[in-house]
């Protein structure tokens, strides 16, 4: 009789735990997912290619890149299967700022400095477009990654520190912060636009961050901090809030000189909220 009671106490408490999941229409659970392709537009991977993932990252961009707050991941993809691959990722109902790929390197942990693919539209290229999963769409479909491996096919780095003053631009106008490393200073938009080497990863509202980028050996002359507002019209409504500045000249852009292996390190950049000029 107690291996009785026993039995139904604990299928009561089963049932009752079963009930109170999301479930559809009181019959199956439901089963929240992101899912669509991986498009690779240039590149193969490298040697020192460890794995890549997907990941729904709901806060992007995040106050830690390594300590990113995620909810869902894909597990490792078969990289080898070519330029387009699908994939899957079992999700909370919410919204999420950014789906990305991230690539990891052989001996190191996976982070956000290993970004290489991002789901965007080409309307909002670079930016990344949020994703929401809910009740009514449980299923969020071709939500398309579009990697480039060329980001990680670097034979150098540069790397600094970014140091802020003034007053920051109030938290609902301010989307993100783009560090950008440019061959030649842009002088119009197409060449503004054109981010070979792109950092999407600073924290917003600090009062300093450090920035690290895989480059391809060769000559920089202009390394600069972009703020991006929530209410910009086009990319071209990009603001400028600072630039790496010559050691022998400042006011006027530093050069960076690569070659293979080559590592530049404290290229650091000021930001002064109070001489620039927000809409």
């Amino acid at each position: 009789m107690k291996k009785y009671y026993y039995f139904l106490l604990v299928s009561v408490l089963f049932l009752t735990a079963w009930i109170s999941c999301d479930v559809d229409h009181g019959l199956y659970p439901i089963r929240y997912m992101i899912k669509g392709k991986v498009r690779f537009l240039r590149g193969n991977a490298p040697a020192n290619t460890d794995r890549i993932e997907v990941y729904a990252i709901k806060e992007f961009p995040p106050q830690d890149y390594q300590n990113f707050l995620y909810t869902g991941e894909s597990g490792a993809l078969d990289y080898t299967l070519g330029n387009e691959i699908d994939y899957e990722v079992q999700v909370d109902p919410t919204q999420y700022d950014a789906i990305v790929l991230l690539w990891k390197e052989k001996g190191y942990n996976i982070d956000l400095t290993g970004l290489i693919g991002i789901h965007t539209t080409l309307e909002q290229y670079p930016l990344p477009v949020s994703v929401k999963v809910s009740k009514e769409q449980p299923i969020a479909d071709s939500v398309d990654i579009f990697s480039d491996w060329n980001k990680v096919t670097k034979d150098a780095s540069i790397s600094g520190n970014i140091f802020y003053s003034g007053k920051w631009p109030e938290p609902e106008d301010t989307e993100l912060l783009l560090v950008v490393v440019y061959n030649k200073k842009p002088t119009d938009e197409n060449t503004l636009l054109f981010f070979e080497n792109i950092d999407y990863t600073q924290p917003l509202f600090v009062k300093s961050s450090s920035y690290r980028l895989l480059v391809s050996s060769g000559k920089y002359d202009y390394i600069v901090i972009f703020w991006v507002g929530k209410d910009i019209s086009a990319l071209t409504d990009i603001i400028e809030i600072g630039f790496y500045q010559s050691p022998d000249n400042p006011g006027e852009p530093g050069t960076v000189d690569l070659r293979a292996g080559g590592e530049a390190k404290n290229i650091d950049i000021n930001v002064d909220f109070s001489k620039i000029e927000f809409p």
